[in-house]
């Protein structure tokens, strides 16, 4: 899809802080966090972002992309657990959120951004 922000990001025609990447998904870095770390997990392909619409393959494809890479947020930065958000509503291209939880969360500042993902991609 031409006119989609995520695909975009996906085909590396965006800039983005992208953290994981394997052969069907790509992670990176929300631009307006709300913790330190949060990760928007994207398909390469563009599907519906009506979760529940998507086949079974697709969706347990887009959970397990995602469980790697909460597991590879709670070994690179330390925190105590990560959440998962799934609603689809800000951009119509399946993703999913995750927001890394500490016990004394910081909003961190558009330049941390980079030093965030450098240390996670480390």
């Amino acid at each position: 899809m031409t006119d989609c922000i995520f695909c975009k990001i996906a085909a590396r025609e965006i800039p983005s802080e992208i953290i994981y990447e394997d052969e069907t998904h790509v992670a990176f870095l929300d631009i307006n966090p709300t913790t330190e770390g949060m990760t928007v997990v994207v398909t390469k392909e563009h599907y519906d972002s009506d979760f529940y619409s998507n086949n079974n393959e697709i969706v347990t494809a887009a959970i397990t992309a995602a469980q790697n890479i909460a597991e590879l947020l709670k070994v690179k930065l330390g925190c105590e657990r990560v959440l998962t958000r799934i609603e689809g509503l800000e951009v119509n291209h399946l993703h999913i959120k995750l927001y890394p939880f500490y016990t004394n969360p910081g909003i961190p500042s558009v330049e941390e951004i980079k030093e965030i993902a450098d240390k996670i991609r480390s």
